[in-house]
């Protein structure tokens, strides 16, 4: 399925997530992560966005950041070549060094500020071989404890909300911080409305009255998973039951497809809580949801939210 065009303005606040291409290191050392870091900072200052939260891993990078007057594909194609260019002068190599489209997902700011910026911070902790992410020198962590980082860090924005006075409110926020620790990786920060949006249809009607891309259109209708499952059901003509079933029947199938992929939509469900509904591993949740979205029944999902917002 085709991607979508990048919904920028003045004020985005996007989760993004810049991969190595083909998984390759897209660090060598410390000096290296530094040089990439004193760009970052560079572009902060000439573009004038803010940077909540970062984190430089050996085959990825995390950056949580608002836009100011300029877009963000212009803030990521100065600071991708120029890291690009400087590695492989250094390193005596050619060709591309990250992936070719990094992903960018615009976020409800308000309802996921607090859990991204945790979810970054604790990205050491989550490697093969975990590191203490209390200790770990390249992430943004350190600026929430008061610490000096190479990057100017806006912590107010999630230290004003976890207390009055600076020292409770870091306080609070270790405390949070390892609330967190020994959860794996949150895929529902990746589920992403419109392959664009983490947010719910306020959030991305809003953006809507924003953006200048006039195909944004507002999500489905938020609902438990049973109401779906039932509306599902009416609208194939089949029985509720033979969609969680093991049953090959085409109908059922197309069904089982359409239900995986929009309860993770307007459910808000992860692979895990659908795999544990339908009996059916990880993988087999991921496939049944990529084979609906190649071949999206649109009409029907208009018929299905229509139905469901009128009860």
């Amino acid at each position: 399925m085709a991607r979508k065009p990048r919904v920028e303005f003045a004020g985005a606040f996007y989760h993004v997530i810049v991969r190595g291409n083909q998984r390759q290191k897209i660090f060598y050392d410390d000096k290296d992560r530094l040089s990439y870091l004193q760009r970052l900072e560079y572009y902060r200052e000439r573009y004038g966005f803010t940077l909540c939260a970062y984190v430089l891993m050996p085959n990825h990078i995390h950056l949580l950041l608002e836009t100011g007057k300029d877009p963000l594909s212009t803030i990521m194609q100065g600071l991708q070549s120029s890291y690009t260019q400087m590695y492989n002068r250094r390193h005596r190599t050619v060709g591309h060094l990250f992936q070719g489209r990094y992903k960018a997902i615009l976020c409800d700011q308000d309802q996921y500020l607090l859990e991204l910026v945790r979810y970054i911070h604790l990205n050491p902790a989550r490697m093969r071989s975990a590191l203490d992410p209390w200790k770990y020198r390249w992430s943004s962590h350190q600026a929430y404890r008061g610490g000096k980082t190479a990057v100017t860090v806006q912590t107010t924005m999630v230290l004003g909300q976890l207390g009055k006075g600076i020292g409770a409110a870091r306080r609070t926020y270790l405390q949070y911080m390892e609330e967190g620790l020994g959860t794996g990786h949150e895929e529902k920060y990746y589920q992403t409305a419109d392959q664009r949006f983490l947010g719910d249809e306020h959030f991305i009607e809003e953006i809507a009255s924003r953006a200048k891309d006039k195909e944004v259109r507002p999500g489905g209708p938020r609902v438990s998973f049973e109401r779906l499952q039932a509306a599902i059901a009416k609208e194939c003509g089949i029985d509720r039951e033979a969609l969680i079933g093991s049953g090959r029947r085409g109908e059922w199938v197309r069904g089982r497809r359409q239900l995986v992929y929009l309860a993770r939509q307007w459910a808000k469900m992860t692979t895990r809580e659908l795999g544990e509904r339908l009996k059916r591993d990880a993988s087999m949740i991921s496939r049944l949801s990529r084979e609906y979205e190649e071949n999206r029944d649109t009409r029907g999902e208009s018929r299905l939210a229509q139905a469901l917002r009128s009860k």
